[in-house]
């Protein structure tokens, strides 16, 4: 789905949304995906997971299902980990094998390393390294094949995978490479509940917080594009109603899901807007740590969203979705965004209890004397329009806060 609104009133009117990844959900989700082969017209998948998947079964469930429609997987390669040699490998094998489509089944870091062999591809790439030199990259024209992607994310979703963007990390230069392109977006992301396994409620509490932190942000920072916010308020009412409830039953499945099918509808709306510096200072944050993505942003979104808020409607709209008809209905409009701020703190404080989170920097190994080089980091990276927190001053005092 591509939509845009060109109002010519003011310039702020003006909007795309990018959404071309189908999204399949449910118990028996898994039997679509030779259906959905068969729609792009190929049938000679290369399959990139993690060891997670291997070990737990996931691979074999797969096969079964392929089997039953006299598909036949060509070639996989197993136990990536979401490096650039992964990406190498891969291409290889794609190419060797004679491959037409590539499946990804495992965790956050095959996702990534999966929409980036789809890039590199496009790109008629046989190595990574030619993402390191911008010069090059620039003039490489997409001449490659546009394979077919499919998605089929084990455990816990990250929010990346029906979105544009990939993230690969770099641990020989400790890098984040972050790519935005459509060429890289899956034809179709697959969640049955097969493919996923109990969690523990810390996973699922930092999960939930990390959906609810992209939901909002996706809300408030797309306050033009409705569709996108229409992704943000499913997310955010999701979460809300659900995740408390999945911590303290962490082997319902039904909760599981519930919880992941959040995460990546947030995400669609989280990384559908044109820059985020909050993105990016989680982003550098994890780079200096080695902690968790998900439990930086928890920790950090508090703080954040606390700043960010002002008298601005948008922020009194987010009551809507976090707390629901009734209280948005009841609440007095020049109260509504205190009132959204309050339920977040509180709904939040409440998670991060029962799940046992951290909610200090310092709690994950984050240096204060690093502050300094983040910010700068961070400014440099940052490409959004927000001037107001995009500054050294502000983003220092953020980290001191959260420390």
């Amino acid at each position: 789905m591509v939509i845009m609104n060109t109002g010519t009133e003011k310039s702020s009117q003006l909007f795309s949304f990018l959404a071309p990844t189908k999204l399949l959900g449910g118990s028996n989700a898994l039997a679509n995906l030779c259906f959905e082969l068969k729609e792009k017209n190929v049938s000679r998948p290369l399959v990139i997971m993690d060891e997670y998947a291997q070990r737990l079964g996931y691979f074999r469930e797969v096969k079964r299902a392929m089997q039953e429609d006299d598909i036949r997987i060509i070639g996989f390669c197993s136990g990536v980990t979401g490096v650039p040699a992964d990406c190498d490998a891969a291409v290889k094998k794609f190419k060797q094998l004679d491959c037409d489509c590539i499946l990804g089944l495992g965790g956050p870091e095959v996702v990534n390393v999966a929409k980036a062999v789809k890039l590199m591809i496009g790109q008629n790439a046989n190595a990574f390294d030619m993402f390191r030199y911008a010069p090059v990259v620039k003039r490489v024209r997409y001449g490659g094949a546009d394979v077919p992607l499919f998605l089929l994310p084990c455990g816990i979703p990250s929010g990346i995978e029906a979105t544009t963007r990939v993230r690969i990390v770099d641990p020989e230069t400790n890098l984040f490479y972050n790519f935005d392109s459509r060429r890289c977006c899956a034809a179709a992301v697959i969640l049955d509940k097969r493919l996923t396994d109990i969690m523990p409620a810390k996973a699922l509490g930092a999960a939930g917080l990390n959906a609810l932190a992209m939901g909002i942000l996706g809300f408030v920072d797309n306050a033009q594009n409705s569709i996108a916010q229409s992704y943000a308020t499913s997310a955010i009412h999701a979460v809300m109603n659900t995740l408390v409830p999945a911590m303290r039953h962490n082997a319902d499945a039904e909760y599981r899901m519930d919880i992941y099918s959040a995460i990546i509808e947030a995400g669609v709306a989280y990384y559908n807007a044109r820059g985020s510096i909050f993105r990016d200072i989680v982003t550098e944050v994890t780079m200096r740590t080695g902690a968790d993505l998900m439990l930086v942003t928890e920790i950090l979104f508090p703080h954040f969203y606390r700043t960010r808020m002002n008298e601005e409607r948008i922020f009194k709209g987010v009551l809507m979705p976090i707390a629901g008809e009734d209280v948005y209905a009841s609440t007095n409009f020049n109260a509504r965004d205190k009132v959204a701020l309050e339920h977040i703190v509180t709904f939040w404080d409440k998670v991060t209890e029962l799940a046992e989170l951290p909610t200090k920097l310092s709690q994950i190994g984050a240096v204060q004397s690093d502050f300094a080089a983040i910010a700068e980091a961070v400014i440099a990276r940052y490409r959004g329009d927000d001037a107001d927190v995009s500054n050294f001053t502000y983003i220092t005092e953020l980290l001191e806060k959260a420390f």
